[in-house]
């Protein structure tokens, strides 16, 4: 089934050079978290930052084991959690809290990697979903 405003898995591949200029998101995904690296170094902060922030937005989908679904579709239970730990408001917050000295480095690097893991995600395809579970066109919601 597919939403309107979504794509089913096979209307993501049959577009000609779209592949092409999605990828680019990579650019801007890896520079922040090899920021978020630099950052990480400079504070003396270790990878935990890193790989807590990088990893835990895709562990929403978790929430959706053994819940149907056809391919390409998340499980609509995950579909909450998941679009808020896909969405760049957030991390966008805390930088901007960070920067402002309210919150410590730590949460700077993380918010920093955590943009990272979005922006990267887009390249890849995987942006926000509809409420079916479905991916959204376009970068946010």
């Amino acid at each position: 089934m597919t939403v309107e405003g979504a794509l089913a898995p096979d209307r993501i591949a049959a577009r000609p050079g779209r592949l092409s200029r999605r990828l680019l998101w990579l650019v801007p995904g890896l520079a922040l978290a090899f920021y978020a690296g630099a950052q990480a170094t400079a504070h003396d902060l270790g990878l935990v930052p890193l790989l807590v922030f990088g990893i835990v937005p895709h562990l929403t989908v978790l929430l959706g084991v053994g819940q149907p679904h056809a391919r390409g579709q998340l499980p609509r239970r995950a579909v909450p959690l998941y679009n808020a730990m896909h969405h760049p408001v957030p991390p966008l917050a805390l930088i901007g809290l960070a920067t402002a000295g309210i919150l410590s480095p730590f949460w700077l690097v993380g918010a920093l990697a955590w943009l990272g893991h979005i922006v990267v995600d887009l390249a890849f395809g995987h942006g926000l979903r509809t409420p079916d579970g479905w991916r959204r066109r376009g970068m946010v919601a």
